[in-house]
């Protein structure tokens, strides 16, 4: 994230590769924003999903996560591991 003087700033974001990234200016007093992005992920449109997925659950703090690792994997959970967290949350 890159802040500038006037409380407005660039968020950045690329996966690991950096074969994908996304940028969103924040700007006060508005509501609607414009995101670029680019690359084989669609790392925003992941990002909204995964917001709007948390949203939905009633927005879960950490201590209502788990993560369980065996020799399957691993899978992360919410409240129990009955209850996985998708791999890519969907609207």
């Amino acid at each position: 994230m890159e802040s500038y003087g006037d409380g407005s700033y660039t968020l950045w974001l690329r996966d690991t590769a950096v074969t994908s990234w996304a940028t969103a200016d924040y700007e006060k007093n508005r509501e609607e924003f414009e995101v670029y992005q680019s690359g084989p992920r669609r790392l925003w449109d992941e990002v909204e999903s995964a917001y709007l997925w948390w949203e939905k659950q009633g927005r879960p703090g950490f201590e209502r996560f788990g993560l369980t690792v065996d020799g399957d994997g691993e899978r992360v959970w919410l409240d129990s591991p009955d209850n996985p967290v998708p791999v890519r949350a969907t609207l």
